[in-house]
């Protein structure tokens, strides 16, 4: 049943089969998403945008957000219903009410990284898939955004299935912070996702992001179009809640930037 706080859009959570099967359950791990179903105007099948969130803490303590805590993007999913878009922000495996291990660590090590970043790109594909078989959904125009880790992870799922998506979206993305020789790691995936993009990118940081500087996002985004991607790289000033990192909570910064990409997709409303 869907739910209707007061002052809140209509929503309700989902549970998403994943792609790994317990043995002991007998069943695929579940994933929540809290789910926002587009505009009752909407006549036909709706666009959906997947958020996905970040990495939303240290793997030791399990994160500094609880480990149930279930992150929603509320204001993010107001911008997009404005638009006609049905909007979903799961949380993947370890994190928030969905089943199984956390898995994405922290430690580094390239190796580890990668095997994070493939467990959190199995997530991403089996929600993607959950939703393009929804009836209310036009599965030929799904948009993948998120926020740091989330932002990496869009980019480098619409680099590795050019075909199942629109578009991505990046706020503040990356998949580690930037410190000595596993920058490299962040400029490789992107390189990589670059090389397989058909779809048009959106990325978007503030000039303090705690992070990453301003040179490093350049070098991501120089790697990303040399390999043959097409991203187009909003840098906006800087900005005073957590040192930069939270732009997507300012959306009279990004929104103009956010209109016209969508407009370049060819929605308009």
């Amino acid at each position: 049943m869907i739910a209707v706080p007061a002052d809140s859009l209509p929503s309700e959570t989902l549970t998403i089969p994943s792609r790994v099967v317990d043995p002991a359950l007998a069943r695929p791990l579940t994933i929540k998403a809290s789910y926002y179903p587009a505009p009752a105007t909407t006549l036909a099948a709706a666009p959906l945008v997947v958020f996905n969130h970040g990495s939303t803490g240290q793997g030791a303590e399990r994160g500094r957000i609880p480990r149930h805590a279930m992150l929603r993007y509320e204001s993010q999913a107001r911008y997009f219903h404005a638009r006609g878009f049905a909007f979903l922000a799961p949380m993947r495996r370890g994190r928030g009410e969905s089943e199984g291990d956390y898995l994405e660590s922290y430690a580094w090590d390239a190796l580890k990284l990668a095997e994070g970043l493939q467990h959190a790109l199995d997530d991403v594909d089996a929600v993607v898939e959950f939703m393009r078989r929804r009836p209310e959904i036009d599965g030929r125009r799904i948009l993948v955004a998120g926020h740091s880790r989330g932002g990496l992870l869009s980019v480098a799922y619409a680099g590795r299935h050019p075909a199942g998506v629109i578009g991505s979206i990046s706020f503040a993305g990356g998949w580690i912070a930037e410190r000595g020789m596993m920058e490299d790691f962040n400029r490789e995936v992107f390189v990589r996702a670059g090389a397989g993009a058909e779809t048009p990118s959106l990325w978007l940081y503030a000039e303090n992001d705690r992070h990453h500087s301003m040179a490093t996002i350049r070098r991501w985004h120089d790697g990303y179009t040399g390999a043959g991607g097409n991203a187009e790289l909003y840098l906006f000033g800087p900005i005073e809640d957590d040192e930069g990192h939270q732009l997507l909570e300012r959306p009279g910064l990004w929104q103009s930037a956010m209109d016209a990409f969508l407009h370049q997709l060819g929605f308009f409303w």
